[in-house]
């Protein structure tokens, strides 16, 4: 790449987006809770950020084309940034809903560019390794953010500004790069050949079923350990334990899909997440049970996309990736709220019965389907 310096500073725009959003995606569901807000009601708020999620993945390639990537990058961390300070304006389910569903529209476009930028700019070669590095910064961005929830302040208006600091941060980061993405003639996409293509299906499934699970994660988590009584301090170390356990699996676990094969090593990560849930669900080794389940949960979605990628041809990977962004993102927006309303109506325990059903049947799919080459 000319500009090699880009790629890192890329990487340090992605850092303070991710902190911002792992804060608030902890903190939101904490404040929902202390307003008196149901279950059920938290579950929505959560989705309504996935859906914005699905409308900014529809809408990256159009603003792409109209503003450019660097400035439609900035413009997506303007809007992180009102739409968190907007938070403070009213506490009401419908305020928030819509603010949450500016953010995931802003969040989304922001992981597009990122994406096309690497996509565009590394070679066959260095690809891989740029995605890696990618992932693995999101991650760690992550867990700072959970780190770091207990220094920012807990009056959200404050806490609005500080997230607004971090994304001029950003916005500044990704204006010293020279990105530039090709423009589309045809900005939209058509994912139905990538959703029917036969070899690539179970790749797609395992997409929807990483959506549906960490979104669940993320949206209810916070909540149910909060039900609990655990203070904030403490949800956020669950937090920590359980995406930091992701970030160490992330090699080894790409290592032996890469050597035994994915469907393999999916199918190994389904029956143990199936144990994970299972022990939470009787609370039996509570630490045990979310380092593994994190280290399952955390690496479907990679390996689930690359066994997609690699059966389709080279052209069509842009497209391939942008239908597993849709379907994670369509798991992600129905899984919290349909878990959070039978949680309303059953127990908090019910977050991880659903966790165990789901994994069940991607167990039983993979079984079934042995003699797909991945």
């Amino acid at each position: 790449m000319k500009h090699s310096y880009s790629f890192p500073i890329l990487l340090t725009s992605l850092l303070f987006v991710t902190i911002s959003l792992s804060a608030l995606n902890t903190q939101v569901p904490l404040w929902l809770v202390g307003h008196q807000f149901s279950l059920g009601q938290i579950g929505l708020v959560g989705s309504s950020y996935f859906t914005g999620n699905l409308i900014g993945t529809i809408m990256a390639n159009w603003f792409i084309n109209r503003f450019n990537a660097r400035y439609t990058y900035t413009y997506s961390c303007i809007i992180f940034a009102i739409a968190t300070i907007g938070l403070s304006f009213s506490i009401d389910f419908y305020s928030w809903a819509i603010w949450r569903f500016l953010i995931g529209i802003a969040c989304a476009v922001t992981w597009v560019v990122i994406e096309s930028c690497i996509l565009v700019t590394g070679t066959v070669r260095t690809r891989g390794k740029m995605l890696a590095v990618y992932l693995t910064t999101y991650y760690l961005g992550t867990v700072l953010g959970q780190a770091l929830l207990q220094y920012f302040p807990q009056n959200v208006l404050y806490f609005g500004l500080v997230v607004a600091v971090l994304m001029g941060l950003a916005s500044l980061f990704i204006l010293l790069t020279h990105y530039k993405l090709p423009k589309r003639k045809n900005s939209s996409f058509n994912i139905v050949p990538m959703i029917v293509n036969k070899p690539s299906r179970l790749g797609l499934v395992g997409c929807v079923i990483a959506g549906m699970l960490i979104g669940s994660l993320y949206s209810l988590m916070p909540a149910y350990y909060s039900h609990l009584g655990y203070s904030d301090n403490q949800v956020a170390n669950w937090m920590i334990l359980l995406i930091l356990s992701g970030v160490v699996a992330q090699m080894p676990a790409n290592w032996c899909a890469d050597k035994y094969g994915r469907r393999l090593v999916l199918l190994v990560e389904s029956f143990l997440m199936i144990i994970a849930c299972l022990m939470l669900v009787f609370n039996l080794f509570d630490i045990v049970a979310i380092i593994l389940l994190g280290a399952t949960i955390y690496t479907i979605y990679p390996i689930s996309m690359a066994w997609a990628c690699s059966c389709v041809r080279k052209q069509d990977i842009v497209a391939m990736n942008q239908a597993m962004l849709l379907t994670n993102t369509l798991g992600s927006l129905v899984a919290p709220a349909v878990i959070a309303f039978i949680m309303d109506k059953t127990s908090n325990s019910y977050l991880f019965v659903s966790f165990t059903v789901v994994s069940i049947y991607f167990f039983i799919l993979l079984l079934i389907k042995r003699g797909i080459n991945a």
